[in-house]
């Protein structure tokens, strides 16, 4: 069955970010806003406002199970052509799990940002253009929440439409996709074309 992600506004944070839901079900458009009650719609992610960072993810322990403490911080691009972002993901520091926080809060903490688990980067109308992760952490749930944070910090940011994917360039990016039930999210010509390298 094709499921499909809708959204819920439930506010702005005092920078004027967009607070959202994100909900999951076979009964609604994809990528559409709605008032509705999401009734026995799944949580995909939530966003919410905190003090310590720019934006709090809550994503649900089945949609990553066992995946390690991950906080991001998240690297706007504006006079990139085409404008784009990047949000990387790391398990040391003072930040709880979901929060995303600015280049500047993390320069001050003294990690080092190859310190990274992973990252991902996409265009501002939501396409992915990469998608890594270290490899000893993969199959662990780290790209499952860095594409989810990904997506709450678009819509965060009223950037038009949705986290989606092109073609896979690799096979740990095939893999990945084809576990997804969100066809609406994979361009239809993505085919079985990747490259060889890892």
């Amino acid at each position: 069955m094709d499921m499909h992600i809708w959204y819920r506004e439930t506010g702005q944070t005092a920078s004027g970010l967009r607070l959202a839901e994100a909900w999951e079900d076979a009964e609604h458009p994809d990528g559409v806003y709605l008032d509705e009650v999401p009734g026995d719609a799944a949580l995909v992610w939530k966003s919410t406002e905190t003090d310590a960072a720019l934006l709090h993810v809550t994503i649900p322990e089945e949609r990553a199970p066992g995946v390690p403490h991950l906080w991001f911080t998240a690297a706007d691009e504006p006079h990139a052509a085409p404008r784009a972002c990047t949000l990387s993901a790391y398990t040391d520091g003072p930040f709880v799990s979901g929060s995303i926080v600015s280049p500047l809060a993390f320069a001050t903490l003294g990690i080092r940002g190859d310190d990274e688990l992973g990252t991902v980067r996409w265009l501002r109308d939501g396409l992915v253009v990469d998608l890594y992760v270290a490899p000893d952490l993969r199959r662990q749930g780290v790209a499952t929440c860095l594409l989810l944070a990904a997506g709450a910090w678009q819509q965060a940011n009223r950037w038009p439409g949705f986290i989606h994917a092109d073609r896979p360039r690799t096979r740990l990016g095939r893999a990945f996709l084809t576990r997804l039930r969100h066809p609406g999210r994979v361009a239809r010509d993505a085919g079985p074309r990747f490259d060889e390298e890892e």
